[in-house]
Formats: C-alpha cells, structure tokens, sequence
C-alpha cells in the first residue's frame, strides 16, 4: 500500500517537470522577444524601413507657405549625394510651386526591406517603398512610383543615402 500512495506524487512531480519544460520552452525558443523582432524584422531592419518610409514622404512633401522648414526636414535625412542632389534643386523646386501655385505631397503606400546595401562603414539597407505624390491642386493626378531607397546608419539616426526609380514606366 506505500507504493501506491508514492504513484500520485511521482505522477504530480513528472507532470510539474513537463509543465516547467514546456513554459521554458515557449519563453525561450517559440516566443520572440517582445519589441525586437516585428514580423520578420529585427528592430534594426524595423528602424531602417521606417527611417526609408518617412524621408520619401519628406523628400516628396513640401509646402509653401513652410517651404525652408518643409526642405530642412527632408535635409535632415538625407546624407551623401543624395543630400547634395536635394539642395542642388531647392530653388527651382520652390520657383516651380509658386509659378504653379500648388504644394507637394507624397504618401508611402507601401514599404518592404529589399536587402543589405554596402560594406564595411557604410553597411545598411535598401528598402522598397511605393509612394503617391501629387500637386495640392491637382489631386486626381496621383504620380504613383516604387523607390529603392538606400538607407545607412549615421549615429542613432538612419539617413537616405540613395534614391533609384524601380517601377514599370
């Protein structure tokens, strides 16, 4: 009779050890850490898509009545040639809008993470990213368009490096 009151104990014990397994289990291997991965993504490749997303929408969004702060933003994300190609085409840019009377917008459609771009120093992502832009009066008229969008990192901050046009024209 002592080894059949010993049999519930020796079952609760080994269920408990399945049990405590099982949630390390879960904790350790199938959960991911929570913050640190976003579907597929690390929160680094996350960061960089994101950084890629807003400047589009930077490079492509200006107003008039805003324009030195509009182009500064959009400068501040950019580095490289692509930081020189932008203030290269800053007059004729805002000349254009006033001649037109209209703002520029630009809206990310859509975003995805191509790949790693670059070595060494200058490692980073290029990132796909669809956009919509349009003039202020002229809203019917969507100019859609798929960037690739190479983005490195600069200190905390990720910066738009490199722009190229990859969609069917």
């Amino acid at each position: 009779m002592p080894e059949s009151r010993r049999a519930p104990w020796i079952v609760a014990a080994v269920a408990g050890a399945v049990f405590v397994a099982l949630l390390v289990t879960y904790f350790v291997a199938l959960r991911p850490a929570e913050g640190k991965v976003v579907g597929d993504l690390t929160a680094k490749e996350n960061a960089a898509v994101e950084a890629a997303g807003t400047e589009m929408s930077n490079l492509l969004s200006f107003r008039r009545a805003h324009f030195d702060a509009d182009f500064q933003r959009a400068l501040a994300g950019a580095t490289g040639s692509l930081r020189g190609d932008v203030k290269a085409k800053k007059d004729v840019t805002l000349a254009t809008m006033n001649k037109g009377k209209f703002d520029l917008i630009g809206k990310v459609t859509h975003k995805a993470l191509e790949g790693p771009a670059g070595s060494g120093k200058t490692k980073g992502y290029v990132v796909l990213v669809t956009v919509n832009g349009y003039q202020s009066n002229a809203k019917a008229q969507v100019v859609q368009q798929t960037l690739a969008v190479t983005v490195v990192r600069s200190g905390k901050k990720w910066l738009a490096s490199d722009v190229t046009n990859v969609g069917v024209e």
